[in-house]
Formats: structure tokens, sequence, C-alpha cells
């Protein structure tokens, strides 16, 4: 079989606090809020985004998978299932593999599902992520001051604090042929810098995004939106518009919707996908939500106010995680 069959995205299903579906996604308004899910009155900050109206996590995911699966015409009993999550579902979903590689997790697993499906291995794949902001993540986070304080996500901004959980469930499923949109080109990296922080100059996503611009056979200037990573915290942020200046000579169209959001940890680079691939179908960009004013380390065209209006046949989606791991994917539609 031929390795460079194309990896097209046949179906998609997504939970935020935005909503339910692809379409409430591109929202230019934040859904964060004082958590009444579990007691924060002990802690520091005391904010998420939490989606309404949620059922366990594991039914959560299971109703992901079938919609998806339901979009795409596959039988889910007989489709490899690839699984982001910080543990192992309680229910029985016949993962063939679970991903626990921190904020990279569904990210990964995509590139992994692309991968086989290209090389002929697999003829499809679903890739599912699943985090539901709980008690024990929350607690570690405020502990270690990575919650922004005034309960606002400000990627690239001046005056940022830090990142806020969100709740996410997605599932993507991946065939050999013609969909909706092709994952057309991966890459991952490592820079091996510090336990938790990324290297300055961003050399690991440098090497990510070119190895996925290069599979994609996609230029720089073919690029008409990248999805970010940037939590909203100073060295991440930083690292990455480093990382896009060295890759882009003239900054594409740049949004972070983890100010929309919030960060769901393993399940972010699956949601994330999820939201690129809408903003690419739509012509409609994601707004980088709580922008105060320019940092001058962090030179890259937001989208501010509301979402932009642009034509784009090109997207890529970029996720960095703790230890220094970076992945990049490359959408076309």
């Amino acid at each position: 079989m031929s390795e460079r069959r194309p990896v097209a995205v046949t179906g998609l299903s997504i939970l935020t606090a935005l909503g339910r579906g692809p379409e409430a996604q591109l929202s230019g308004v934040p859904a964060f809020a004082e958590v009444q899910r579990f007691d924060t009155s002990a802690l520091r900050v005391r904010y998420a985004a939490l989606a309404a109206e949620t059922g366990p996590l594991d039914e959560e995911l299971d109703l992901a998978i079938a919609t998806a699966c339901a979009q795409a015409g596959v039988d889910r009993s007989t489709t490899p299932l690839l699984l982001a999550m910080h543990a192992p579902p309680v229910c029985e979903f016949g993962a063939a593999r679970i991903y626990t590689s921190a904020c990279v997790s569904g990210s990964t697993a995509l590139a992994d599902a692309a991968a086989l499906i290209r090389s002929g291995r697999a003829e499809r794949i679903v890739v599912a992520g699943a985090y539901l902001v709980e008690p024990y993540q929350f607690a570690l986070f405020d502990a270690g001051r990575a919650l922004a304080s005034d309960n606002v996500v400000r990627p690239f901004s001046a005056e940022r604090r830090g990142t806020l959980l969100g709740d996410g469930v997605a599932a993507v499923v991946l065939e050999a042929g013609v969909g909706l949109a092709r994952l057309a080109g991966w890459g991952r990296a490592g820079d091996a810098h510090h336990p938790c922080q990324p290297a300055p100059d961003g050399r690991g996503l440098i090497a990510a995004l070119r190895r996925a611009l290069q599979r994609a056979g996609v230029s720089p200037e073919q690029v008409g939106y990248v999805n970010a990573n940037a939590t909203g915290t100073v060295f991440s942020d930083r690292a990455e518009a480093a990382a896009l200046g060295a890759v882009f000579r003239s900054s594409p169209p740049v949004s972070s919707t983890k100010g929309l959001h919030g960060h769901a940890l393993e399940a972010s680079g699956v949601v994330e996908f999820v939201v690129m691939v809408q903003a690419l179908l739509e012509g409609k960009l994601p707004v980088n939500a709580g922008y105060l004013g320019s940092d001058p380390l962090c030179p890259v065209d937001v989208i501010l106010d509301a979402p932009r209006s642009v034509q784009t046949q090109v997207g890529v989606s970029v996720n960095s995680a703790f230890g220094g791991a970076n992945t990049a994917l490359v959408v076309t539609v």
C-alpha cells in the first residue's frame, strides 16, 4: 500500500463549557465561572470553565465516540480507539492505546493514528480525549500557582497570570480517503530544557512545526491560522511566540482557544484539533480572549475582540507539555 495515503477527518464530536458540538466552539465569549462542582473554599483560585449538565466522564466519553462514529458512518466496535486521558476509564472501551503524556496526549494520539493510516497499517481509527474538571488536578494546579489569580486566561497578553482548567471531551474519526478535512502533516520534538519550563527559544516546537509542514508538503506562507497552545503563562507563551516567529516570516492569525474553554489537560490536543477543523470549515477563526495589551516578547498576530472571518485552506494546531514535549498538526480543507 502507498505510504502517502491521505488521512481524512470523517467524524467530529466535542463538549466544552462553550457547548456541545463543533458549531458551538467558535464563540468569542469566555466560559469561566466560579466552580460549583466541588468545594474550592480552601483554594487560592476558584474559577474554571465547566460544561453545563454533564454526565459522568465515562458516559460523556462514550457519547463523544458514538457521535463521531455515527457522523463518519463507521462501526465503532470494529474501529481501533486511541484514547487520551489522565487515567484509564472505569468502563471498558476497548482502547488499543491510552495516552497519558500530559498536554500533548491528544495530539500525539492523532499523530500516531495518522501515521498508521497513511502507511496502510490501519484503514480507520477513532481518537478521543476526555477531561472533566475534578478536585485533585484542580488543587494540584492551584498549589503550584499555575492558575490565573484574576480568573481570566490571557494568552500572549501583557499581565497574564496563568491558566485555568476547563472541561473537554472530544472524538475524531480518521480514515484513509476523503472527508471533511485532512490531517495532512504532523511533527513531534522534545527540547529537554527543564521539567516544567520550555526552552526559551522554542527550539522543540520549531522542530515539530518544520517537520509537520514538511510532511504535509505545505510552506509556512500557506498557513492561514495557528491554533496556539498558549496557556496564558509567561514562559510558555514567550517560547511559543519565539517558535512561531522563527518558522513563519510574517505571523498568520493566531489564537489560543484555552482563553475561551480552559485547559483540558490530556484532552487538549483532541479538543483543539476539532476547533481547528471547524474554524477552517466555517472560515471563522476563534478569538484570543482576555487580551490586555502587547507583550513585546510575543509578537504574533492575535485575533482580538471577535472571531475573524478568513477563508484559508491550511491551519496548524500546536501543543506543548511539561518535560519539553512539543507537537504540531497541519490541517487542510
